[in-house]
């Protein structure tokens, strides 16, 4: 099942769609195990074929157009991330929780190179990346403490733990965000709907020389930010 979604996320990925040798190369399995999948991808609707590449099938956007009506975010749009992204220069990214990762679901890029590296890895464990800490640490405490006791060793998961009572206690979480993107550091926050955290939000500087003082007036405006979207 792993390898089907991320087969999804790959043809989205690439514009003009991902020749099957491209598939297999990005999911470190052999092309004959890609093609099967592929082939049932292709069978259902979810994937189309055309001159050997790969895009995404109608199915696909018929269950969109079906979940249309209940979007897993009401209150953050993307003209949200593109007025944060304007008065920061900061990328402003907006994510969910899928099971035990964070998933990417829209995003306002200061560049190119740095939209693309989304793109390509939109999904992550909610241990390793800002936003998906603020919701681990926003879970019940039987599933956060689940969820980080079967990715981490003891040790870390107990530094983890204490690290996620820290987040909820601050309201937000500075740090490192991601194997990707080793030198980007996030300041994310939660987004509350009916008292519940549904998604959040992280300002990313993807280049290591951004000052303590602008991550100060970063985490400022995006909390009031926040605020702004619960009240919506």
């Amino acid at each position: 099942m792993d390898r089907v979604v991320r087969i999804l996320e790959l043809v989205v990925a690439v514009p003009d769609g991902a020749t099957l040798t491209e598939l297999a190369r990005e999911l470190t399995a052999p092309v004959s195990s890609v093609q099967k999948l592929v082939n049932g991808l292709v069978a259902t609707g979810y994937v189309t074929e055309s001159n050997h590449r790969f895009t995404l099938g109608p199915a696909v956007f018929y269950l969109t157009h079906r979940a249309a009506a209940r979007p897993p975010v009401l209150s953050v749009r993307h003209a949200d991330l593109e007025r944060l992204r304007a008065e920061t220069g900061a990328s402003a990214i907006l994510a969910v929780r899928v099971g035990a990762e964070s998933v990417y679901m829209d995003w306002a890029s200061t560049d190119e190179a740095f939209s693309f590296q989304i793109s390509m890895q939109s999904r992550a464990h909610l241990t390793e990346t800002a936003v998906g800490r603020v919701l681990l640490a926003h879970l019940e405490p039987g599933e956060r403490r689940r969820i980080v006791a079967a990715h981490l060793p003891p040790e870390e998961a107990v530094r983890m733990l204490d690290r996620l009572a820290g987040i909820r206690e601050s309201g937000y979480e500075l740090g490192f965000s991601g194997a990707r993107l080793p030198e980007a550091r996030a300041i994310a926050v939660p987004v509350l709907e009916g008292g519940h955290a549904v998604a959040a939000v992280s300002l990313t500087n993807h280049r290591s020389s951004v000052s303590d003082r602008a991550l100060t007036a970063h985490r400022r405006l995006l909390r009031a930010e926040a605020e702004r979207w619960a009240q919506r």
